[in-house]
């Protein structure tokens, strides 16, 4: 690859060699051969000096929003000459704008020498991020010529949503449900108390057969159950494709994303069993379910979720309906001008589903149509038909400081 020194020095040589062949001048003659040997010698010291070499990286597979992350790179020189003077690009498409190429400056390497270098990525962004490839950089000893190859190395980080704190929150719904002894679908971190015995049905499992009811009535008997005040609660935001305004990460997809993951670290935390409803281009229901393991299930998912699918939120609230338990809560992360969402959410009132709502002022958040916005009767009814639900509202707006919204009810 031709540089301005070295694009210069061509144009050098061929105007020298006119002048030299139109005037038979000797001295212009001898600039000539000086300069094309130059030329000359540098292209073949660029051609000795190319690295050849093998990069391996290192680094940990999952980080948050903000994180510094360390990456260990390996480099190992594959020639019988040591190598000077080159840089590495390594690439990371979830680093800041303007951020996403790392530079590299090897001044030496030996012979079939190993060298470890480190350097730290700034996770921007959440994701599943791909590391790679990366760019060999060598030029000759003049600057004048310049090659670039690359290496298929590649690696995948995960980057996690930041998530603020919740200091308080609404009271959830309560809701008891007997195990009548019967064998049900597990839930990781469940709490039941022995409620009495009954005859044994078809069906129960043999785990629960009470033996010294059994030995003393000469029939099988079996244990039954009960839950004690489960805290039930579902989660689900916009995902229309289209619904996601806003740049960078100031978007509404992101401020729920990062609301989303917030309130269900503090639901799990104070002890709640917690679900994620997605219905984005691939609908993702991830199961009632509590702790730590848990809380990674779901920032797995947030992580990576876009606002892509073809799914209104209204009609991901229909099929959201038959996943909801009765007696439970549903959070809803939506906007500001869903009117389609409130009249669905009428539905779950009627289970006894206790509504929490987090609505966006979608006009700060840069929306094209700003006259939508400018309609105050609109605004009015879906005001009324919010106040209408009973539920509890939380109103974010671009540039709120997240956390106070969230130290007291």
């Amino acid at each position: 690859m031709l540089t301005a020194k070295s694009t210069f020095l061509l144009i050098t040589v061929i105007v020298l060699l006119a002048i030299a062949w139109n005037t038979d001048i000797t001295m212009v003659y001898i600039f000539f051969v000086i300069v094309f040997v130059m030329f000359v010698l540098s292209f073949a010291h660029l051609q000795l000096s190319i690295p050849d070499i093998s990069i391996t990286r290192d680094m940990h597979d999952t980080a948050y929003e903000e994180d510094m992350l360390n990456v260990k790179m390996g480099i190992r020189n594959k020639r019988n000459m040591g190598v000077s003077f080159f840089e590495l690009i390594d690439r990371f498409p979830g680093a800041a704008p303007g951020k996403e190429e790392n530079s590299l400056f090897i001044l030496n390497i030996n012979p079939r020498e190993n060298k470890k270098i480190s350097y730290v990525i700034d996770c921007y962004k959440r994701g599943l991020w791909r590391l790679g490839p990366v760019s060999i950089i060598s030029q000759d000893a003049l600057g004048f010529f310049k090659m670039r190859k690359s290496l298929n190395v590649f690696s995948e980080v995960l980057v996690y949503p930041s998530l603020f704190r919740v200091f308080s929150f609404p009271p959830l719904a309560s809701g008891s449900v007997s195990w009548m002894g019967v064998e049900t679908a597990k839930i990781s971190g469940d709490s039941h108390e022995f409620f009495g015995v009954r005859e044994y049905q078809q069906g129960d499992a043999i785990s629960r057969i009470h033996w010294p009811s059994t030995a003393k009535h000469n029939k099988l008997i079996v244990k039954q159950f009960e839950r004690n005040a489960v805290q039930e609660v579902t989660i689900i935001m916009d995902l229309k494709k289209g619904h996601d305004i806003g740049t960078g990460k100031e978007t509404t997809l992101e401020y729920s994303v990062k609301l989303a993951g917030s309130i269900a670290r503090y639901l799990l935390n104070e002890g709640a069993f917690v679900q994620m409803v997605g219905h984005g281009k691939q609908d993702v229901l991830i199961p009632l379910g509590k702790g730590e393991s848990h809380m990674y299930k779901i920032l797995d998912y947030l992580a990576r979720v876009q606002a892509d699918g073809n799914f209104t939120l209204s009609q991901a609230l229909e099929e959201t309906s038959f996943v909801t338990p009765h007696r439970s809560t549903l959070i809803v992360v939506m906007l500001d001008n869903d009117m389609d969402s409130l009249t669905s959410l009428v539905q779950f009132k009627v289970k006894g589903v206790k509504l929490i709502l987090v609505v966006l002022a979608l006009s700060t958040f840069g929306q094209a149509d700003e006259a939508e916005h400018l309609d105050v009767e609109a605004a009015k009814k879906f005001d009324e038909a919010l106040a209408s639900l009973e539920a509890y509202v939380y109103k974010v707006s671009k540039g709120d400081d997240l956390e106070k919204k969230f130290e007291s009810v």
